[in-house]
């Protein structure tokens, strides 16, 4: 395996919808680094499509949200709502409830990177 990587065009990547159990509409990831890359963190590229959603959860791996482009948003954190918007950058500790929402007309694209822990398991909390 080489000591690097490089995407030319992150939107090609595979897309996946986010698989959160019971919850999410309208998100995909496309996982940009991974383990299967050596790394110890993931880092992933988000779209929420106009009403789309990953509901209020929980899990023990900490996460950051960079907001590239889009229009409105919202994300709740340990019960404070958060309107994002492009530029922002936010930052969930582990086992902090969150959930986000696209409440615009266009896509919003994030930048994601979580650490990986021994438990990656997601609690919906809704």
């Amino acid at each position: 395996m080489p000591s690097y990587k490089v995407i030319n065009d992150v939107t090609k990547v595979r897309e996946e919808p986010l698989s959160i159990r019971g919850g999410a509409v309208g998100v995909y990831t496309q996982w940009l680094v991974s383990k299967e890359d050596g790394s110890k963190y993931a880092v992933r590229r988000q779209v929420v499509k106009p009403g789309g959603k990953a509901p209020l959860h929980r899990h023990a791996y900490a996460e950051t949200f960079i907001v590239l482009r889009g229009g409105a948003g919202r994300m709740t954190v340990d019960n404070e709502n958060i309107d994002v918007k492009p530029g922002m950058c936010i930052f969930v500790k582990p086992n902090t409830p969150h959930s986000i929402i696209n409440v615009g007309n266009e896509d919003l694209e994030l930048i994601t990177i979580i650490s990986y822990e021994d438990d990656m398991s997601i609690n919906v909390l809704e």
